[in-house]
């Protein structure tokens, strides 16, 4: 092969090379600036950048061979192939990755732009969120397989089987999914909320296909079987605004004046701000015991400010110095 050819070939090669990168780089630019999902744009940044890379290799098999050669040799290497259109063969398979890898990119595109609809009930757009997401992905396969001209029988046929064979193996994994349906659809509670069930208290990070994921006030992270949090109590501890706290005062009974004693009680508890005014706090007489006297004090306060408790304790020590404080009920433990 003469110099020049060889000085041709490699400078076809870098420039569709460099080529191929500048069309990526511009078109990946281009396209973060949109809603799609990274493995969208990565994929059609692939693509944009071998389409002069594949142009300049047939480019340069026309410069390296001659063209009656060059024809020779393809019809040799097809009669050497049992398959009888090896081209078609090739695109097809290269087709049908190409749709695989876009189809991924938009049901990942898809969820990010159910991400963005904050005015949507969160458990309604997570829910949203993996039905689209796993209808995307169907179609996208069975597409890749009408094009690779495998029967859609073959697949439905073996996922059937499979079904059969395994649903009595994963009961309770199918329990879980139901659940989790169950509590996307329903929401007796949201993302974000805290709840208590029968053994746990703390924040839902995530409502899952096949379970929910807490955060504990403890602060670690529990992952609960929807079927658990489906079949049993659920406690929602942020449903209400306002959360009711109990303490007891137990004094002498010749400390107790029947009038004054109340009223300064509640009178201390209308200068603490986070005490709410309504509800109203009330005070009564709950128990006589022996020479001493308890009275039960109910105030409500919003949810998250459990210091409240603490100061209204330090102020009724402060008030009646000489009484024994309790709390009964410390507005829930959150």
């Amino acid at each position: 092969m003469s110099p020049f050819r060889i000085f041709l070939v490699v400078f076809i090669a870098l420039f569709a090379i460099a080529l191929g990168l500048l069309f990526r780089r511009l078109l990946v630019h281009r396209l973060k600036k949109t809603v799609m999902d990274n493995w969208l744009i990565q994929t059609l940044g692939v693509v944009i950048a071998l389409l002069p890379i594949i142009l300049a290799g047939i480019a340069i098999l026309f410069i390296i061979l001659d063209s009656t050669y060059l024809q020779l040799f393809w019809e040799k290497f097809t009669q050497q192939l049992p398959i009888p259109d090896v081209t078609s063969v090739i695109w097809g398979f290269i087709q049908g990755l190409l749709i695989l890898f876009i189809g991924i990119g938009i049901a990942r595109t898809t969820v990010r732009l159910l991400q963005r609809q904050g005015h949507i009930d969160i458990n309604l757009r997570t829910l949203l969120e993996r039905m689209l997401n796993i209808l995307v992905i169907t179609i996208t396969i069975f597409w890749t397989l009408s094009i690779w001209n495998i029967s859609i029988a073959v697949p439905v046929a073996v996922i059937s089987i499979l079904t059969v064979s395994m649903a009595f193996a994963i009961q309770d994994i199918i329990k879980d999914l139901v659940a989790g349906f169950y509590i996307l659809m329903e929401r007796p509670f949201h993302i974000g909320d805290e709840i208590s069930t029968a053994m746990y208290t703390g924040q839902v990070e995530n409502i899952e296909i096949r379970a929910t994921k807490l955060r504990l006030v403890s602060g670690e992270q529990i992952t609960i079987p929807n079927a658990m949090v489906f079949g049993g109590i659920v406690v929602n501890n942020t449903y209400y605004g306002e959360r009711r706290a109990t303490i007891t005062v137990t004094l002498k009974q010749e400390e107790f004046l029947r009038e004054e004693t109340p009223t300064q009680i509640l009178d201390a508890l209308k200068e603490i701000d986070t005490v709410m005014v309504k509800p109203e706090p009330s005070i009564h007489i709950s128990g006589y015991n022996g020479p001493s006297l308890t009275l039960t004090l109910r105030f409500w306060i919003a949810n998250r400010q459990l210091a409240t408790v603490s100061d209204v304790m330090y102020t009724l020590r402060t008030v009646l110095p000489n009484t024994d404080l309790a709390v009964i009920e410390a507005a829930g433990n959150i």
